[in-house]
């Protein structure tokens, strides 16, 4: 670590921004189940395989976001990087499911190790610098330059795949990660925020009081459990979209366009939607985004009955709108928990908030293996419509009485 000499506290979060921006280059993302077919999977494995690499996050969500209070977030984050490069050397080396399966429960750490730990990371940057009411700003930069890398990643990708293969298209993503890797490594450190622990409490027994503040807080629950139901639905959406399109006779060209029009939506969903907030407040805010999941979830249970290619193009259009939407709540929320913690409990707090929205995750992608399998998309999508959106309507409802 001592080889890489570290940027100042004013470079770190344009540094962290890049680094993200690179990570992001997800070139595979467009022709992800055709390549995890060519790697040996069904459509339905590819279904069964995100919800375990979900409940895999679901498990180390609480120990990892600990972690990144306990000890330095940047050598946590390089670690977390660390894994996403090692998943990607596994799958662009190896085929079959469990090899498939390895990659993505490195996928999974990662994430686990770097939901709470990113976002605290930069918080406690911006407070330093005494301006830390600007995060909701300063995230929105982070994730709409990651949603435009990966916009341009997968216009990118459906080339790739077609003139050089699966194989060579996971290693553009895999030099891309690691040069994100290495960027990470010039990061300053954040020493004087890590957490200590009492005289006498043990760390599990410290882990348990930050989970038990989390749940019990008649805010902060709230706020971690209406964007686990909302972001499951626009997950499902984004996932069928492939599927659907192979099943209408969608050219696979064309899958990089809608794949990176949604990123491109990401992208402007995270860029607004602070303004949008401030502006729409609260309640006008989860109102929209709710019609706005409606609308998706309709249009995803007609599309695989429309015949005609262009009303087919102007539904995919819509759907990854819809499943963009999360990106915006996403960064409101993220904001309004930060602002009701404390600097030492930070990713702890919030891998539970990741926790929560990874359990939901998994038990709808679990299920969509089976009802996938058994009875198609779209009977799945009729059945699994009423359900997301009732749980998403109760969260929903308990915010707008809280007047947050």
């Amino acid at each position: 670590m001592n080889l890489f000499k570290t940027v100042s506290l004013e470079k770190a979060i344009p540094l962290f921004r890049i680094a993200m921006t690179f990570k992001m280059l997800m070139f595979i993302l467009p022709v992800i189940v055709i390549i995890y077919q060519y790697k040996g999977l069904s459509v339905g494995d590819f279904f069964l395989i995100q919800g375990l690499f979900a409940i895999a996050v679901f498990f180390l969500e609480i120990p990892t976001g600990y972690i990144g209070d306990l000890f330095s977030r940047k050598k946590v984050m390089v670690l977390a990087f660390f894994t996403y490069f090692l998943g990607y050397i596994i799958l662009f080396c190896f085929k079959g499911f469990w090899c498939v399966f390895a990659a993505e429960l490195l996928f999974g750490v990662c994430i686990a190790l770097n939901s709470g730990t990113s976002d605290a990371y930069v918080y406690d940057v911006l407070k330093k610098q005494g301006r830390e009411k600007n995060f909701l700003k300063e995230l929105g930069k982070i994730r709409s330059y990651g949603s435009f890398g990966t916009m341009i990643a997968t216009f990118v990708g459906g080339v790739i795949y077609n003139t050089l293969g699966p194989n060579y298209t996971i290693f553009v993503e895999l030099m891309a990660v690691f040069f994100a890797f290495v960027l990470i490594l010039f990061l300053p450190e954040l020493n004087d925020v890590q957490r200590i622990v009492e005289n006498g409490k043990s760390k599990v027994q410290d882990i348990l009081e930050i989970v038990k503040f989390a749940i019990h807080h008649a805010e902060i629950k709230w706020l971690m459990l209406f964007p686990a139901a909302f972001g499951s639905a626009t997950m499902i959406i984004l996932w069928v979209q492939q599927p659907i399109m192979k099943d209408n006779l969608i050219p696979v060209a064309f899958f990089g366009f809608f794949v990176g029009m949604n990123q491109l939506f990401r992208a402007l969903f995270s860029m607004f939607s602070p303004k949008l907030f401030r502006k729409l407040k609260t309640t006008n805010f989860v109102l929209i985004l709710f019609a706005v999941l409606l609308i998706g979830l309709l249009s995803a249970i007609i599309l695989p009955s429309v015949s005609n290619l262009y009303i087919n193009y102007v539904m995919l259009l819509i759907l990854s709108f819809v499943a963009a939407s999360h990106a915006g709540l996403s960064i409101v929320i993220s904001s309004m928990i930060n602002h009701r913690i404390k600097s030492d409990e930070r990713a702890t707090v919030l891998s539970v908030r990741s926790m929560f929205s990874k359990f939901m995750g998994a038990i709808v992608m679990i299920s969509l293996k089976f009802l996938i399998d058994g009875m198609g998309i779209q009977y799945m999508l009729m059945i699994m419509t009423p359900i997301i959106l009732g749980l998403t309507f109760i969260s929903m409802k308990k915010i707008l009485k809280l007047k947050i």
